[in-house]
């Protein structure tokens, strides 16, 4: 995968489909069958109902979850933001699921029909104000392992902040720019971020994973 987006007018260049790992390999478990699937809870989070055939024939039903599937959304994107001087844009906002203010990279919901590229600079703007000269969309992620939600996960280089902040109507992201030790340090402390899986993805492919060694 190598999605890309080139300024602020996110104008962006597809090279492959974004297809998933090998789906086998030897020595794995049979997979299981999908019998039926049926509507559960449906709000801004949805639930619905699976049921699984297992190999030795016992049935068994699951719940899987992801964000307005009703409304055909079905992934969304993590954005790593890089300035021209090497500092990650994060943002500081409440989650309710911690119950309190935490550290998160900007990113958000990929629109019904909307490239996922097109939504990572789109949804860095309206969180941080942050435009970007590129940003390339370097893999994905199933959002957990009961999830039927893809999480995305991009690089945006020469993040500067020109652009224009429009948060949602519940939305309070303050951006704050942090070196690359300083965020390291914030994934390393319990509780503190949240999205910290895709934040290790990103930090791989941008070859920040390691701190650089210092001369002696």
């Amino acid at each position: 995968m190598n999605d890309s987006v080139t300024g602020s007018a996110a104008a962006t260049v597809l090279n492959d489909s974004g297809a998933a790992a090998e789906s086998s390999r030897p020595g794995d478990p049979e997979p299981w069958v999908l019998l039926e699937e049926q509507p559960g809870f449906d709000r801004f989070l949805t639930v619905n109902l699976r049921r699984y055939r297992l190999p030795d024939g016992r049935e068994v039903e699951w719940d899987v979850f992801g964000p307005k599937s009703a409304d055909g959304i079905t992934s969304g994107i993590t954005v790593l933001p890089l300035t021209p001087e090497g500092t990650i844009v994060t943002i500081r906002m409440f989650r309710a699921g911690p119950d309190q203010v935490v550290t998160n990279l900007p990113g958000g919901l990929v629109e019904a029909g909307e490239d996922p590229a097109v939504a990572g600079a789109r949804e860095l703007e309206e969180e941080t104000g942050y435009t970007c000269e590129s940003l390339e969309v370097v893999g994905w992620q199933w959002s957990s392992a009961s999830s039927i939600y893809r999480k995305y996960i991009a690089i945006a280089r020469g993040c500067r902040p020109d652009g224009k902040q429009a948060l949602d109507e519940f939305e309070d992201c303050v951006p704050v720019e942090l070196t690359v030790d300083q965020f390291r340090a914030e994934l390393r402390t319990p509780g503190t971020m949240t999205g910290i899986d895709a934040a290790y993805v990103a930090l791989d492919h941008a070859g920040l994973l390691r701190p650089k060694k210092r001369g002696l």
